[in-house]
């Protein structure tokens, strides 16, 4: 089973002293085959929040909620379980000064298609978090609000690097956090708000004014919003 897990850091706490840096975390699951992917993207203050509104495009600086800790990257996990996953996040050094939100992928949410052309190696990597909203959703119809066809069209022009659409029940989430010494995982949602981030999608472009454009393309944007943030190394 695949498992995306959403880092979020907290700013207000300190670092601690032990070393923060992921890299033997990563280690182990290239080791175990449980990390297929993932990394850090940029700060807040860059990220771009994309709605589309009777026709309009509205594009707003700054992430879509203000939570106390905000995502500062994504991976994508392969276990045999949620606890097994959330057993795995709770090794990663975010762990201590953050939370891990773990979150099983919903399976054949889109039909793979056969004969995709290879993504294209040139350009910039962009995360795009999708957050409808709870009442426009139900305004939305199976024609409407089905993403087929965007998956399809950025298949096919070679932009997508993949997406993944999320389950939030309590038995296929969970946030770990690691205080004193103590693990702690708490299930369901990561915060008790209606607007939940429901899925990932990561494309390959030529320029951030490119990635904007996407998303507005994209139904999440007419029923809700993404939020856009640019991909960096460790």
């Amino acid at each position: 089973m695949q498992y995306v897990m959403l880092v979020r850091v907290d700013p207000e706490l300190p670092v601690p002293e032990s070393d923060a840096d992921p890299s033997a975390w990563v280690d182990e699951g290239s080791r175990t085959g449980m990390r297929v992917e993932g990394g850090p993207i940029e700060e807040t203050a860059a990220a771009k929040v994309v709605r589309v509104r009777d026709r309009d495009t509205l594009v707003s600086d700054g992430p879509f909620a203000e939570f106390a800790e905000y995502i500062a990257g994504y991976d994508l996990l392969e276990a045999d379980s949620l606890e097994q996953a959330a057993d795995y996040a709770s090794r990663h050094p975010v762990a201590e000064f953050g939370a891990l939100e773990v979150r099983e992928v919903w399976p054949d949410f889109v039909e793979d298609a056969t004969d995709v052309p290879e993504p294209r190696t040139d350009g910039e990597d962009y995360l795009f978090l999708h957050v409808p909203d709870p009442e426009l959703l139900k305004t939305a119809t199976r024609e409407t609000g089905d993403p087929t066809p965007w998956v399809r069209d950025v298949e096919r022009r070679g932009v997508t690097l993949g997406g993944y659409r999320l389950r939030d029940e309590p038995e296929a989430s969970a946030i770990v956090r690691k205080r004193g010494g103590e693990t702690l995982i708490a299930h369901g949602p990561f915060a008790e708000w209606a607007e939940q981030i429901a899925g990932i999608d990561r494309v390959r472009v030529g320029s951030r004014e490119e990635a904007l454009a996407l998303a507005a393309a994209h139904p999440t944007a007419h029923i809700g919003a993404i939020e856009v943030r640019k991909q960096v190394s460790f």
